[in-house]
């Protein structure tokens, strides 16, 4: 503490913390001035991609013909992808149909001892099997 007239670091913070209050309170004020008045005066500066009130003319009519355009197109994309979704489904299906006719048919060559089938999915026939089928013909 100072108490001698010497100035402490204390006393040296209160004017610093005094100017950065004073500068940080006039670039508010100022950025308030700033909104405040591009509020109030929001027609100074026409928007030219936002429609004004009095046009009707007809550009709007032909923007509107285009974008209605665009969302038939893209409604006509979304019907054919939902078409080929759909399509794809029913592949999957078959394809898992097939799968399980598959596993099921070998399943059965195994418990009848016809195949073996290994841990890294190699298949043998039993030798004993091999040689053993006529052809029919007799």
């Amino acid at each position: 503490m100072a108490l001698n007239g010497q100035t402490g670091p204390v006393n040296k913070q209160i004017p610093a913390l005094l100017a950065a209050m004073a500068i940080s309170l006039t670039v508010g004020l100022v950025m308030a001035a700033i909104g405040l008045s591009a509020i109030s005066n929001a027609s100074s500066v026409p928007l030219k991609s936002a429609p004004t009130s009095n046009s009707g003319g007809s550009g709007d009519q032909v923007m509107i013909q285009q974008m209605q355009a665009e969302i038939s197109q893209y409604q006509a994309r979304e019907k054919q992808y939902q078409a080929e979704l759909q399509q794809a489904a029913q592949q999957l299906n078959q394809a898992k149909t097939q799968a399980q006719q598959d596993q099921s048919l070998i399943n059965a060559l195994q418990d009848a001892g016809v195949i073996q089938v290994m841990q890294n999915g190699q298949v043998f026939v039993p030798s004993g099997l091999v040689g053993n089928f006529s052809s029919g013909g007799g």
